[in-house]
């Protein structure tokens, strides 16, 4: 096992080797940062114990149409504008990065996200492409 381990790896998986669970080293920040990011989109609100805020829940916006998935739906908090309701997640939840051109797209069963990030300010940008369906 790594000294410098940075985080287990997801979907949680046994090392046939050692017999531990596979983690992340220090050296694969970018990918821990990933595995992060998609924890953020994919958790539905109310879903993590103890922090019912946390989540953005993107699935649920799978079926909306494109104008309710850009501006949110009127009255009903649980939709917000999907773009800022992103942005204020990864703030609120990974301020060590930050994320620039963010890409909205959805099309009838389909959801995509992509951005650009940094990690703690570093001049190295990172793409980050997420798209879902009705059956992933």
């Amino acid at each position: 096992m790594p000294t410098n381990v940075l985080a287990v790896k997801f979907p949680l998986e046994i090392d046939d080797e050692t017999g531990s669970l596979l983690v992340y080293s220090m050296s694969e920040l970018q990918s821990v940062v990933e595995q992060n990011i998609k924890m953020v989109l994919l958790t539905n609100p109310g879903e993590r114990l103890f922090n019912n805020d946390f989540g953005v829940g993107l699935k649920r916006y799978l079926f909306l149409q494109e104008r309710e998935v850009v501006n949110g739906i009127p009255g009903d908090n649980r939709f917000p504008p999907l773009r800022q309701y992103i942005k204020t997640q990864l703030e609120n939840y990974m301020p060590y990065i930050t994320v620039e051109d963010m890409q909205i797209s959805s099309a009838q069963t389909l959801l995509s996200v992509k951005f650009k990030y940094y990690i703690n300010n570093s001049l190295t940008a990172f793409e980050f492409d997420l798209t879902i369906d009705d059956i992933s």
